[in-house]
């Protein structure tokens, strides 16, 4: 049996209905999209998810090479053990993700690969991250005469990924408003990552605890890292008016109050202070292996009773 069209328009009153949908508008006007924040990626992912579609939400925030992005896409769209781990291999196999072979299903309303820290992948290898989503494009495209609509949405403050179709990825709509707090509790842990470059990443270590400070000393601590190499940043021709970030001042925050736009208010701290501030995100680890892990990059914001 054929599937249906995702939009009918020889039935008006259906198809008036069906346009007033989250995923009418994406579709509309391509299959990939951009999110600056993980909020934004995450409320697009569950709207689709509302809407029947089967999203693959994979994290590449810690991805260190990109045979490492390779194997979370595999693994996430249940790729065979034969699969390469490189473009050519992402070329065959997404052929057969528009096909429901891998990855995919006939009795959802389609398949959504949803990418957060899409930005480790670009620093890692530019290329990579533009023609990747150059092929999910192009099979998305096939896939639509199958009548499956497929959506790649990736959470990256890269203005200019791409092209794709002829132009660089658009912004993904956002149907929700963000929150007005971000509460965290004494067992939560929070981390900040702000890129810059290795002349500011001084600066902006002093900046960043004079902010936090500020706003958060009476209730919060805080362990600040020294700067991070950039994987892959040496192998770049960095523009001198641009100022390539080439390292990456790590943050970890852990109290019982409200961060919300903390974030926000050290990028404009970092701004007025003149320092180059590449792409920046945060993220809370209230439990589970990632908070482990998280409580192992920052040592000093463990409690002793967790040690025991």
């Amino acid at each position: 049996m054929p599937r249906g069209p995702v939009f009918d328009p020889l039935d008006r009153e259906l198809f008036d209905t069906q346009r007033q949908r989250f995923d009418w508008s994406l579709l509309q006007n391509g299959s990939v999209y951009r999110y600056d924040t993980r909020f934004g990626l995450d409320c697009a992912s569950r709207r689709l998810d509302e809407l029947g579609y089967l999203v693959h939400r994979i994290d590449l925030q810690h991805s260190t090479t990109v045979v490492d992005v390779h194997a979370a896409l595999a693994g996430a769209l249940s790729f065979p053990a034969f699969y390469g781990k490189n473009l050519d291999a992402f070329n065959d196999l997404m052929y057969d993700v528009g096909e429901f072979r891998y990855g995919s299903d006939p009795d959802t309303a389609g398949t959504v690969l949803a990418l957060a820290g899409y930005d480790a992948l670009v620093n890692l290898d530019r290329r990579t991250a533009d023609v990747l989503l150059t092929i999910f494009a192009k099979h998305a495209r096939l896939a639509a005469l199958f009548s499956h609509p497929m959506l790649c949405i990736v959470e990256s403050t890269a203005h200019d990924l791409g092209p794709v179709n002829g132009r660089p990825v658009q912004t993904g709509s956002l149907w929700d408003t963000p929150p007005s707090s971000w509460p965290i509790t004494a067992k939560e842990i929070v981390e900040f990552e702000f890129e810059t470059t290795n002349a500011d990443a001084a600066g902006m270590i002093e900046v960043i605890a004079s902010t936090l400070e500020e706003r958060v000393g009476g209730w919060a601590r805080w362990q600040i890292l020294d700067p991070v190499q950039l994987d892959g940043s040496a192998e770049h021709l960095a523009e001198p008016q641009r100022r390539r970030c080439d390292v990456v001042v790590s943050v970890g925050v852990r109290g019982e109050g409200d961060l919300v736009e903390i974030d926000e208010d050290i990028y404009r701290a970092l701004d007025h202070a003149g320092l180059r501030v590449g792409s920046s995100s945060g993220s809370g680890y209230p439990f589970g292996a990632e908070r482990e892990r998280v409580l192992g990059k920052y040592s000093e914001l463990r409690d002793l009773s967790e040690d025991q």
